[in-house]
């Protein structure tokens, strides 16, 4: 909507005109194109998975370098339209590093095919696809339309007939009380959410999230459990060894009590009830590892707080609300 406003074709101080504003817009969504890889067999995790080469800098500079040479084509400026475009692109993969779930972005692709994510990541996920159809969906779009209301208050907001500084000074101090509440990690800010979604969390008895906080991506399986205790139960991955069968598998009490696909792991012997190390011999050993330490009492929005190991060690600490 912003790189519409910067383009020369309306008259100053108009707001952009419907067309360029869609236009702009879907072009900020092209890098989600690697989605269609799913239905073709493209793991998340591959190079051109989701997240992975079309999130690059690399090609976001390319595409941009693309749409300059349409834009000279047609006798538009070429240089604006470039520069505008690039910054439309890579602000998409910028902003996914700042959400809180899924893989990070290959931002350096082709030189590195390293995942990355900001330090910070106050942006909730979004579901994939028509998942995003959904109250989850609904949850993330209002609050990534609250996290960007400035923006959207610039560009469609009265052309020449600046708000008063009474109105101005309101709205700012709404914004952030608003903003802060979606990404401060503060006890409070989660009382809030809480009261908002109707709070569903069950813990495992001596959780808390200060404990929480003190585990470290590289913390063993061991260190955790002494500051945590045992978790509610654990997923298992198996993503390579078992990409279209058993992939997941959960377990409780050093058994099974569910599987992604049921068919699939009852045909290598792994159904409820399967044993710990029942799963380790006919499975071999997982992928990855996610203990849970909370769930849902009814099927509700729950504080999801989550430890992920590979090879033993801490690789991600999921802290989000989720709903199932």
């Amino acid at each position: 909507m912003a790189a519409a406003s910067f383009q020369p074709t309306a008259p100053r101080l108009q707001r952009p005109r419907l067309l360029p504003i869609v236009l702009w817009s879907l072009l900020s969504l092209a890098p989600d194109l690697d989605v269609i890889g799913f239905g073709l067999g493209v793991a998340y995790e591959d190079e051109w998975g989701h997240r992975g080469a079309t999130h690059s800098l690399a090609f976001s500079l390319i595409a941009a370098a693309a749409i300059a040479g349409v834009a000279a084509i047609r006798r538009q400026p070429a240089l604006r339209t470039g520069i505008t475009a690039a910054l439309v692109l890579v602000s998409h993969a910028l902003l996914d590093t700042l959400t809180d779930g899924g893989l990070g972005c290959a931002l350096l692709w082709p030189f590195d095919r390293a995942r990355y994510f900001a330090p910070w990541t106050p942006i909730p996920v979004a579901p994939i696809g028509l998942g995003f159809l959904s109250l989850d969906g609904l949850m993330v779009a209002a609050i990534e339309l609250v996290l960007f209301a400035p923006l959207v208050w610039v560009v469609l907001g009265s052309p020449g007939r600046p708000a008063g500084w009474r109105v101005r000074t309101a709205g700012l101090a709404a914004w952030l009380a608003a903003a802060w509440v979606i990404v401060s990690g503060d006890p409070i800010q989660q009382r809030v959410i809480g009261l908002v979604v109707d709070d569903d969390t069950e813990s495992v008895s001596g959780f808390s999230d200060a404990a929480l906080r003190t585990i470290e991506l590289g913390d063993s399986t061991a260190s955790v459990r002494n500051r945590l205790g045992p978790p509610l139960s654990e997923l298992w991955f198996y993503r390579s060894a078992w990409p279209d069968g058993c992939f997941a598998v959960t377990l409780k009490d050093g058994a099974v009590v569910s599987a992604k696909r049921p068919d699939a792991c009852g045909s290598l012997g792994v159904q409820p009830a399967t044993s710990r190390a029942d799963v380790e011999r006919r499975l071999t050993l997982p992928a990855e590892v996610c203990w849970l330490y909370t769930r849902s009492r009814t099927g509700g929005y729950y504080r999801a707080r989550e430890v992920c190991f590979t090879e033993a060690k801490v690789a991600d600490v999921i802290r989000q609300w989720h709903r199932n």
